[in-house]
C-alpha cells in the first residue's frame, strides 16, 4: 500500500472518507425527516450517528438528538 504524506495508507484513507460521506448522507436524512416533523424518525438515525468516530458530526448528531425528544414529547 502507498504511503500518504501524512503518514496513512491510502486504503485506510479512502474507507475513512466513505465512511463519512455515509454518514453525511445518513444526518441529511435525518434532517429531512426532522423537517418533515418526523421527530421519533429522525431521533433514531441522530442517535446512530451520535457513536460515529467524527467528533464534530457525534456532537451535531446528540444536540439535535435531544430537540427531536423534547418536540416528540406531548405538551
Amino acid at each position: 500500500m502507498k504511503k500518504t504524506p501524512g503518514g496513512g495508507n491510502h486504503k485506510s484513507d479512502s474507507a475513512d472518507g466513505n465512511q463519512r460521506s455515509r454518514d453525511l448522507n445518513v444526518f441529511s436524512k435525518a434532517v429531512s425527516l426532522f423537517n418533515a416533523g418526523k421527530f421519533a424518525e429522525a431521533k433514531q438515525l441522530f442517535d446512530q450517528l451520535a457513536r460515529v468516530p467524527d467528533a464534530s458530526l457525534a456532537h451535531a448528531a446528540r444536540s439535535r438528538s435531544l430537540i427531536c425528544e423534547r418536540r416528540s414529547r406531548p405538551s
